[in-house]
């Protein structure tokens, strides 16, 4: 486990490219029609290279055990979070209305680009690898009855002429989401180490070349997102903040207090616990208005739960090296 000094470092280290992130928007130099290239790029280029070379990190004497619990803790992820997301808005007192809404928020979390680029600066390369395991098998059940969830929200919306609106089930499109790029890096990686195979030392180090830029990338993305957005705002919304702190903070504290007592692998657990506390993803806005629910207060819970972690990682870090 990383000491505290090491974590406040990374984090530091992450915040500043975020600022640049964001300096470079007030510049002009980025702006937020860039967002889905490089959004793009990351996803399907840079992050599945930063996946397959990360299995050649994992120690092969602890990786068997590692694995395996990461597979216990993935499939356990988002039903964690799903309860999470249902305890804080039942606290917060959350309009009917926006509940589902809320409990998508708690389950889309941003694992994939600023979940690697903290698991990566914290714990190293293998917990990439391990990171991937959750990815794989917590998309399974986010575009599935994570989506279920955001729709029941918006069973009683009606059209414009005050006609119940119709609605389908897009399994088409749920597939497609499911089976994407870093999917595939992630079942790539997990045969290459079952199988033992060694992946030809051109390729690795072209992959290490090009997933170098995954965490800076992704972080300069977050900054885009600030400077983007109207932080007055986003600031005022106090129900926010308060499902912020019991969705991301108690609850990864709660169940690591819980896990540390039956989990042997402390690499599994604290992959595990910095998965529960990624913010909500990006995604959240254009997916809520997709089917039906409000995209500005998903996109606001967005900004408010990434501002957040960079306090909620430290604090879950220093617990955890205490422990």
């Amino acid at each position: 486990m990383a000491d505290i000094a090491s974590v406040l470092g990374s984090m530091f280290s992450l915040i500043i490219v975020t600022s640049l992130g964001y300096v470079a928007t007030k510049l002009g130099y980025l702006s937020a029609e860039i967002r889905p290239k490089l959004s793009a790029l990351i996803l399907n280029i840079t992050l599945p290279c930063t996946i397959l070379v990360s299995v050649g990190k994992v120690d092969s004497s602890t990786g068997a055990e590692a694995i395996t619990w990461s597979f216990v803790l993935a499939f356990a992820l988002f039903f964690v979070m799903l309860a999470a997301g249902f305890i804080a808005v039942q606290l917060l007192r959350v309009p009917r209305a926006e509940r589902s809404l809320y409990l998508f928020m708690g389950v889309l979390t941003n694992t994939g680009f600023i979940g690697f680029a903290v698991l990566e600066s914290i714990f190293g390369g293998a917990s990439v690898f391990l990171g991937s395991i959750f990815i794989a098998v917590s998309n399974v059940f986010l575009y599935s009855i994570g989506i279920a969830v955001l729709r029941s929200g918006s069973r009683r919306a009606q059209a414009a002429d005050g006609a119940p609106r119709r609605r389908f089930i897009d399994v088409r499109g749920m597939l497609k989401d499911m089976v994407n790029a870093p999917l595939i890096a992630s079942l790539i990686a997990m045969a290459v180490f079952f199988a033992g195979v060694e992946l030809p030392s051109p390729v690795v180090q072209a992959a290490d070349m090009a997933g170098g830029i995954t965490a800076p990338l992704a972080m300069m993305l977050v900054g885009i997102s600030i400077a983007n957005a109207n932080l007055r705002e986003v600031l005022s919304e106090w129900r926010l903040w308060g499902f912020t702190i019991i969705r991301f903070l108690v609850a990864p504290l709660a169940a690591y207090a819980i896990l540390a007592l039956a989990v042997p692998s402390e690499l599994a657990l604290g992959v595990f616990v910095i998965m529960l506390a990624m913010p909500t993803g990006s995604m959240a806005g254009p997916l809520a208005t997709t089917y039906g629910q409000d995209g500005n207060l998903a996109a606001r819970g967005t900004i408010v739960s990434t501002i957040a972690s960079f306090a909620i990682v430290p604090v879950l870090m220093a617990v955890m090296s205490m422990a």
